[in-house]
């Protein structure tokens, strides 16, 4: 009897192991894409779970807007930017597109969406100077690769290090 049931068992066993390892790696997720909602925010779905998604390891020029500790000068200063370029407003939009798999690692109550190849978003909006990289960020994988964009963003004067709005805004951030 135990012959019988036995190579039943042993599948039984290698299967769970599979599902468990499966279930509880860091592996990335593809989720689909449904809604930009601007660049620091997309929303994607898994199934029929929806879900938004802040770019990992940056703050966006939206989400300085949005912090009630910043002043109405740096407010202005944001808007004025938008105002001259806003182009760079849908920058997102050029870089992704809508009912399209991307593959996300969730980090936190962030996610970091890998765009084109290895690249992620994060590093794309920190290239065009419409992010910065946040303050204290310890991770090892990925700080050096934001660290670089950030500084060619600085180094070429792209998007907000153009635009003086680093000085009025960026040390209340770090003042945090």
């Amino acid at each position: 009897m135990l012959e019988f049931y036995m190579p039943k068992i042993l599948i039984f066993f290698v299967l769970m192991l599979y599902l468990t390892q499966t279930l509880f790696s860091k592996e990335p997720v593809m989720a689909t894409l449904i809604n930009i909602e601007s660049n620091s925010v997309q929303q994607f779905e898994i199934g029929n779970y929806k879900f938004n998604c802040k770019a990992y390891g940056v703050i966006g020029i939206e989400e300085l807007y949005d912090n009630k500790m910043l002043n109405t000068t740096c407010k202005a200063s944001i808007l004025k930017f938008y105002k001259k370029r806003a182009d760079l407003k849908y920058y997102v939009e050029s870089k992704l597109n809508i009912e399209q798999l991307y593959r996300i690692k969730f980090r936190g109550d962030r996610c970091l969406i890998s765009t084109s190849g290895e690249k992620s978003l994060s590093e794309f909006l920190l290239e065009e100077g419409l992010a910065v990289r946040k303050p204290l960020l310890k991770d090892k994988e990925y700080e050096y690769y934001f660290y670089k964009s950030e500084l060619n963003a600085k180094m070429l004067n792209k998007g907000i290090w153009k635009e003086n709005i680093i000085k009025k805004c960026i040390a209340s951030i770090y003042n945090q």
